[in-house]
């Protein structure tokens, strides 16, 4: 027994890039019979890219984030919790005394929904796995039993594999992903905002002929509004709105733009190792069991996208605004201010017919209930890193980590009946 579990230590231990690397080579070797060369190449080519990804969004976050907090210290804010960004939630989730079980018990249980066909998601990215586990983070804090908080992550496993299904054809006809869908707890769980929006504006017939979507932009003003263009424009906009001078405004612009040319770029870099690998489980499966499965990957895919990307950059300033004026809102948002709206309303963009208009009202509304689950469930956060004994200096959040309205529920269905 003590030699399984501290196989499961050293398992959990792994960086999330390597652990990545191998789920695709197993899930290529053994699913979609790719040889052990391609399995190879397809793993390395997906974890290379999820990598990229991951150094590009943090480089984008702190250009932005001196800019963020100039202006939000400008305002004055007097707010009692600190938005400490995605690292304070690895902190207390990777703390977890139970944290090794949830992988392999995420992955069984996934595999044994497939079985049942309850859904068509394999889920080999293991930062969704961390999405999970806040809900069971919040269960133990509240109730300190620990098999309370592993059913706690499943039942969030469970909804979000089936809205990962369910949404995977519009994500897939709108960004060309076939065999992927996003089982993302924090993005995907906002799709139904975006199924909402668009069905409320297209019964408003002047606001229904609004199609700021990239396409219809640039055939209406040409190369100018290019990405890259409107990367730089916005990196120059919030440049001298935090008062960066001349050289800080320009080195923000690039950063803005940069992130605007190279992001799609490694997003083709990992659809083309993950292709092969959702092609041939499409074949050995379809061939066993009648039915296609999808590959179930981060989020981070779709933030790279012009229109999420534009629409999320858009949306930021106004969180700051919305933090200031909603009522009960406790939460200053900083180090997840960069980040979190494309990230959260990246699963809405294909249901808006990728129109940056109406992302910008879905965003809008993913970051009032964003603020409003972050300030609900700040004392649930906060007392984790407390019972793990590497307690924060102040009542903490991740603004775009602890957004989800799905682990609040579970949270607050479990202190009730406490």
């Amino acid at each position: 027994m003590e030699v399984l579990a501290g196989a499961l230590d050293w398992f959990a231990g792994l960086s999330s890039a390597v652990i990545t690397m191998i789920g695709i080579f197993i899930v290529a070797l053994v699913l979609a019979r790719l040889g052990v060369f391609g399995s190879l190449r397809a793993a390395v080519q997906v974890s290379a890219a999820i990598v990229a990804m991951s150094t590009m969004t943090g480089m984008f976050a702190s250009a932005m984030s001196p800019v963020l907090s100039t202006v939000v210290e400008s305002l004055g804010f007097n707010l009692d919790v600190i938005d400490l960004g995605n690292p304070s939630a690895y902190q207390i989730l990777f703390s977890l005394p139970f944290y090794a079980l949830l992988l392999p018990i995420g992955f069984l249980v996934n595999v044994v929904l497939i079985t049942l066909k309850f859904t068509d998601t394999l889920d080999v990215d293991i930062f969704n796995y961390s999405v999970f586990s806040l809900s069971g983070a919040y269960v133990w804090a509240i109730t300190g039993n620990i098999p309370l908080a592993i059913v706690a992550f499943v039942i969030t496993e469970i909804v979000v594999l089936k809205l990962a299904d369910i949404t995977a054809p519009k994500i897939q006809e709108a960004y060309g992903l076939d065999g992927v869908s996003i089982p993302h707890g924090n993005a995907v769980v906002f799709a139904p905002v975006g199924m909402a929006v668009n069905w409320v504006v297209e019964k408003i017939p002047f606001l229904a002929k609004i199609d700021w979507s990239p396409e219809a932009i640039e055939n209406k003003f040409g190369k100018a509004v290019q990405p890259w263009v409107i990367g730089f424009v916005l990196g120059v906009v919030f440049g001298i709105v935090g008062g960066q001078g001349f050289d800080g405004t320009l080195m923000l612009a690039i950063s803005t733009a940069s992130f605007m040319i190279i992001f799609p770029r490694i997003a083709n870099t990992l659809i083309e190792g993950i292709t092969p690998v959702a092609d041939g489980m499409r074949e050995h499966f379809g061939k066993r069991f009648n039915r296609d499965l999808n590959i179930g990957l981060d989020a981070a895919i779709l933030v790279g996208e012009p229109d999420v990307m534009a629409t999320g950059i858009i949306v930021t300033p106004f969180v700051v605004l919305l933090a200031f004026i909603l009522p009960g809102n406790r939460v200053m948002p900083l180090a997840d201010l960069a980040v979190a709206a494309p990230f959260l309303v990246s699963c809405c963009m294909p249901y808006v017919k990728k129109n940056i208009f109406r992302g910008f009202i879905c965003g809008i509304i993913i970051m009032i209930i964003s603020l409003y689950m972050c300030s609900l469930t700040a004392d649930w956060y906060t007392q984790v890193a407390v019972l793990e004994g590497t307690p924060f200096e102040s009542i903490t959040t991740s603004l775009g980590f602890a957004s989800s309205w799905l682990s609040a529920l579970i949270g607050q269905i479990t202190a009730f009946f406490m």
